[in-house]
């Protein structure tokens, strides 16, 4: 569990290989759309790149989400030679097959604006995690 920012609940899921990880949550809601942040913090087994569709179809069964009505953001965290720390955001998309995300890609959010909408989602505490 090192490395999840304190903003977020750590919950365990079962990673590709079907090995238990633990990842950084966070969901809230505005108007009926849901939006679910995830991040990895420091384990490389629980990578989202390689284990999104096995997370967010666990994620999507337990908590009961509509995947389309859901969005999907990941919050990767970067460390510079200036050892500052910079937060690096992508959007997850999915063509969803009932519970099962197949086709899924990462985009990064190039908007400032967009990145700061979710920089203030990720530090109220009013999410129903």
């Amino acid at each position: 569990m090192t490395g999840i920012p304190s903003f977020f609940s750590p919950i365990q899921l079962h990673n590709r290989l079907n090995r238990p990880v633990w990842i950084g949550f966070k969901l809230t809601q505005r108007g009926k759309r849901q939006l679910v942040i995830l991040t990895a913090g420091d384990d490389n087994a629980a990578k989202l790149s390689k284990n999104f569709e096995t997370f967010v179809g666990q994620i999507v069964r337990e908590f009961k989400l509509d995947p389309k009505q859901t969005d999907f953001v990941e919050l990767r965290q970067e460390r510079h030679q200036s050892d500052e720390e910079a937060n690096q955001w992508y959007r997850w998309h999915a063509h969803w097959v009932g519970s099962a995300p197949m086709g899924c890609k990462a985009d990064p959010v190039n908007s400032d604006t967009a990145r700061s909408y979710l920089e203030d989602v990720l530090t109220r505490t009013t999410a129903a995690a």
